[in-house]
């Protein structure tokens, strides 16, 4: 372990060798060609030599141009984050050929947003400062989103094994600019509360189709209601988001959070998503807040339960929870 960031038990390559560095690269691209990849998530991203990652990534994207390299760096700034992303304006001058990073910014604050008390630096504040960091990044819709992962405590786990919150948060996960991805188990709230940040328990077994498995995820069979709950939940939103222009590609507008309530509109063309985050038990929102988007009087389906209403002064959030509107009627 010469110059690497990691542990002992992982030796660095030399990567400013040319002949291993070439090594690297046609052996990635063997990978790719033989088993018809249609991606790669990189480890610990920043650890290696910074120009070989370069090369490294600029050689399989122009091999493949519809291809996508995930890099993992784990920090909660989003300077770190961005600065790994193609296109970024660094000081330094570096261009890292990497479409997408991940973002451990906004997945560490929207547990905190949506579990802390409301105040004017705490709760949904800090989803709505956090997103506000977008600017920051070269492509914000390029970047992966996630609300845990093998490395990880579970985020039914996160938020306390409360099922509400979960819901909300996985909600919220879903309708940012962003590219998300979900770990197996999550939608029947698999958890780690036993021993949080034991990866044993993170990566256990997806129940079903393992012998004596009384529990089966696949059929249904064993689930508690809640399991159901977030299962068809996550059904709904994921079905609408799968031909959602507006969430893929449409712009993005947020307002600050008002008496623990907060909202953000994905709009592309005549598509608009209306995400409410409703901390009250019952709340009423004064519409006219949003003006400025020119909706009075156009008619809305809640994608959840499919109700319509017609956007007009008021609307009554009647229960806690995540709340999506679309003007897409089927």
């Amino acid at each position: 372990m010469a110059e690497g960031w990691f542990v002992p038990t992982m030796p660095d390559l030399n990567q400013r060798n040319p002949f291993l560095a070439k090594y690297i690269i046609q052996n990635s691209i063997w990978w790719i060609e033989t088993l018809q990849l249609g991606g790669i998530r990189q480890d610990t991203y920043p650890y290696p030599d910074k120009v070989f990652m370069s090369n490294w990534a600029g050689a399989i994207m122009k091999e493949y141009p519809n291809f996508n390299i995930v890099g993992e760096e784990w920090s909660t700034n989003p300077l770190l984050i961005g600065y790994w992303q193609q296109g970024a304006k660094n000081k330094d001058g570096y261009q890292s050929n990497l479409r997408s990073t991940m973002d451990f910014a906004m997945q560490t604050l929207i547990p905190q947003a949506i579990k802390e008390k409301e105040s004017w630096d705490k709760g949904l504040a800090k989803l709505y400062d956090g997103l506000a960091n977008d600017f920051h990044y070269t492509s914000p819709k390029d970047i992966m989103i996630f609300p845990d992962n093998h490395d990880m405590d579970r985020i039914f786990t996160q938020m306390e094994e409360n099922v509400e919150n979960t819901k909300m948060a996985l909600a919220t996960y879903l309708v940012l600019p962003r590219i998300p991805q979900f770990y197996y188990g999550t939608e029947i709230l698999m958890q780690n509360t036993a021993k949080p940040g034991d990866h044993g328990l993170i990566r256990t077994d997806f129940p079903g189709g393992w012998k004596g498995d009384k529990v089966n995820a696949f059929t249904g069979e064993g689930l508690t209601a809640d399991q159901k709950d977030v299962q068809d939940f996550l059904t709904k939103i994921l079905n609408y988001r799968k031909n959602s222009k507006a969430i893929h590609d449409g712009k993005t507008m947020h307002f600050a959070p008002n008496n623990g309530v907060y909202t953000l509109f994905r709009m592309l063309n005549d598509e608009v998503v209306v995400f409410f985050l409703n901390k009250n038990e019952s709340t009423k929102v004064d519409l006219s807040i949003y003006n400025e988007l020119n909706l009075k009087g156009k008619k809305f389906k809640n994608i959840l339960t499919g109700e319509e209403f017609i956007w007009d002064n008021e609307l009554i959030l009647n229960q806690k929870g995540a709340y999506l509107f679309t003007t897409k009627m089927n």
